[in-house]
């Protein structure tokens, strides 16, 4: 058709209809799977010209629906662009490159990405920098948009251009909406020698006087899981701590080492070494998804002057449902996983709509990482205001005329979304 590889069977439109939320689903007209940025410059000139929607997609693992294509629209498919090198501490990538491939090559190489998702061995590059992922180590690195360099972008009118550094930022954790990344530039890190412990607490109370004796290490890592996610991953049914601390500067490993024996001694509290620690951290969220048949996992960010409130409410919300929740605790992502069985879906999302409620009036996000997608689109306004949404508005409009680029993701003050443009019904010809 243009030169481009393209799949419209069967199998193929299945496939690509949905993302791992499993929630959202719209079969595509076909998918492109460009194996450069000039293929993507076709795919997206031939789309403009037409007034047709395409929805850009890298792994497939994001949990809101934000790979999910609209009705009468096509998917384009980054995941052949998966070349990448490593130069002068930087690198640059194409985006469909597994974030994964990149961390095990710069680690034979003595560095480590900064930022990176639970979800790195199948989660994309390019899908970290649209959704701007932070991860288990985001309390020491932030999140990858303070790592992002550069970005090659191609714009929905179908122009390339060239981003860098706070130009780029325009585009990490835009979703594809306003265009499609192609490439980028991320700054990397020494990797360190890193130690962790396993602490096992009486309430959750105990964690901030943990995290207020452990804070002046600079931890890379303070992972909370409630009694149910601890039980899951360790089989001990306690909220527990995952603090994790590098060597950097001589002698912090034995500091450290003293102040969590002095805690133990003080606080009653039990500790242990688990040498495969962060594999089950990893493991935790796909363990859960085989314990119930429906699991929805939110990605909330709350104050740490309501954490001990929000677990409290959780527990409330346990007698409607069940509700195990862990994240980071050093930056207020806690992912909070809903599981229920086929005839409780309505109460699901009435528990998930009690969720966001409570977010909000907290002060905090319905979104620390994983994006808005479909899944969180009535609750923007409320929580950025009308102001912060007209703001989005009229840049989508500026960057994206005919707004071709995953429509159907924007806000309105109505709760809706802004309706795609009238589409060829014929458009392979």
């Amino acid at each position: 058709m243009i030169g481009v590889e393209f799949h419209n069977s069967d199998d193929a439109l299945e496939v690509y209809s949905e993302d791992a939320s499993r929630w959202y689903k719209v079969k595509p007209k076909g998918v492109f799977f460009p194996k450069n940025t000039e293929e993507v410059l076709k795919v997206v000139r031939f789309c403009y010209q037409r007034g047709i929607s395409l929805t850009p997609r890298g792994g497939g693992s994001g949990l809101t629906g934000g790979a999910v294509p609209s009705k009468d629209g096509f998917v384009i498919s980054l995941e052949k662009m998966r070349n990448f090198r490593f130069e002068d501490g930087l690198v640059f990538s194409e985006s469909g490159v597994i974030s994964g491939q990149i961390e095990r090559k710069i680690n034979l190489l003595g560095y480590t990405l900064p930022a990176q998702p639970s979800s790195l061995n199948f989660s994309t590059i390019g899908g970290n920098v649209a959704t701007n992922s932070a991860g288990l180590r985001s309390i020491k690195y932030g999140s990858i948009k303070d790592y992002v360099v550069e970005t090659e972008v191609v714009l929905p009118t179908g122009e390339l251009e060239n981003f860098k550094e706070m130009d780029s930022a325009i585009f990490v954790g835009s979703e594809g909406i306003l265009g499609i990344i192609t490439r980028v530039v991320l700054k990397v890190v020494k990797k360190k020698k890193r130690f962790s412990y396993t602490i096992f607490v009486n309430s959750e109370k105990d964690i901030f006087e943990i995290f207020d004796t452990l804070k002046i290490f600079n931890p890379s890592a303070f992972e909370v899981l409630d009694d149910l996610a601890s039980y899951v991953a360790f089989g001990i049914k306690r909220f527990s701590v995952i603090a994790e601390f590098e060597e950097d500067y001589k002698g912090i490993f034995e500091d450290v080492s003293k102040k969590v024996d002095l805690m133990v001694k003080g606080m009653g509290l039990q500790v242990l070494e688990i040498q495969d620690v962060w594999e089950r951290r990893k493991r935790l969220g796909p363990a859960l998804s085989k314990m119930k048949p429906f699991k929805i996992n939110e990605d909330i960010v709350i104050p740490i002057s309501s954490f001990v409130e929000y677990f409290d409410f959780v527990r409330d919300l346990r007698d409607k449902i069940d509700c195990i929740v862990f994240g980071h605790f050093g930056v207020g992502i806690l992912h909070t996983n809903i599981m229920f069985g086929g005839g409780e879906q309505k109460t699901a999302f009435d528990v998930k709509e009690k969720i966001f409620d409570f977010v909000i009036n907290s002060g905090g996000s319905i979104t620390g990482e994983h994006g808005t997608g479909i899944d969180k689109l009535r609750f923007i306004e409320k929580e950025l205001g009308e102001d912060s949404t007209d703001f989005i508005l009229s840049l989508k409009k500026k960057m994206d005329p005919k707004n071709i680029l995953n429509p159907g993701k924007i806000p309105l003050r109505s709760g809706g979304c802004i309706d795609t443009i009238p589409r060829f019904q014929k458009v392979l010809n």
